[in-house]
């Protein structure tokens, strides 16, 4: 009978990839194809003394998060300590700034610390966050953002950007500017802008679009310096509603006329409404987000099947 170093050998693969596959955990879709023919060729039966001791739960959850001060992380992470609290998990939170390099150290310290499971808020993976992953025997839920063979939770972006799209081009605004992000974040970076240039097009109207950071002071630049230039759009759209806040500060500091001029963001964070007058923002439901994500992780740290990849869906908050 073949053990996991044989299993291991026979595919190519570590050990922990082979393990890591026996507990649910994360792989891509082509070592999981070679094991399930390998396992059945040679009628592996795991050692349950080992497993036993694999199962050894610490009751506690990382979750790695790229930013401070953002609606969007703070109501993800409410979601999954309300359901942390109910299923009796203790949070630990690590956060990395936007950097590779610190969320690749947040996934090695938290698989040193025998954390049960990870929530990963990611914005992009590079070869060496998916070589760290599969390392780790620890299973991981991806936040925001969609990667094959990995288990994430993901808010309908291209929706998001359609439905503001075609909104505008239905009341007849011609003259638009999107302030967008880096493409590195797949989600906001592309889909959201591709959904709102599509929305668009069915009027025959094309955006004129500048790429911005997600840091409000950054953003703030970006946005008076194409606004000196031009501040005559009908439409002016932030893919975040950090940057729509952007956008209001400068139109409300230089006195521009919000008479026929409109405002959109994205995500529904309640600073949206407090300004005046408010900016038309979509609502993202983050708190119902964070809490399917640790569903999915309980699920995973118990060796339940569960779906790869959860649609979250967003809806307008202005007609």
């Amino acid at each position: 009978m073949k053990n996991i170093a044989d299993i291991a050998k026979i595919a190519g693969v570590s050990k922990s990839t082979v393990s890591r596959y026996l507990n649910n955990g994360s792989v891509s879709r082509k070592t999981k194809e070679k094991l399930d023919a390998i396992i059945r060729q040679y009628d592996y039966q795991p050692n349950q003394f080992a497993q036993s001791l694999r199962a050894h739960k610490t009751n506690m959850i990382g979750a790695i998060i790229p930013r401070m001060n953002s609606y969007a992380v703070d109501e993800t992470i409410k979601g999954v300590k309300n359901l942390c609290d109910s299923l009796n998990y203790r949070l630990l939170l690590n956060y990395t700034n936007l950097d590779p390099a610190l969320e690749i150290d947040a996934l090695e310290t938290f698989y040193r610390s025998k954390v049960d499971g990870i929530i990963f808020m990611a914005t992009d993976l590079t070869d060496k966050h998916l070589e760290v992953i599969n390392k780790i025997n620890v299973p991981v839920v991806i936040v925001g953002q969609h990667f094959e063979s990995f288990h994430c939770i993901v808010h309908d972006d291209y929706h998001a950007g359609y439905l503001v799209g075609d909104l505008i081009g239905q009341r007849g605004y011609r003259h638009i500017k999107y302030f967008s992000v880096t493409e590195h974040d797949t989600a906001v970076g592309i889909k959201r802008k591709n959904g709102l240039i599509d929305g668009l097009k069915q009027y025959h109207v094309t955006p004129d679009v500048t790429t911005t950071s997600f840091n409000f002071n950054e953003a703030m630049i970006d946005v008076q310096s194409e606004l000196h230039k031009d501040h005559s759009y009908d439409v002016i759209i932030g893919a975040t509603d950090a940057i729509g806040l952007a956008v209001h500060k400068f139109c409300t500091e230089h006195q521009l006329s919000f008479d026929q001029r409109m405002i959109v963001g994205f995500g529904g964070d309640p600073m949206t409404q407090l300004v005046s007058p408010v900016i038309n923002t979509v609502i993202y439901h983050f708190e119902a987000a964070g809490e399917v994500a640790m569903s999915q992780l309980d699920k995973l740290i118990k060796q339940q099947s569960v779906e790869e990849k959860i649609l979250i869906d967003v809806e307008l908050s202005f007609k």
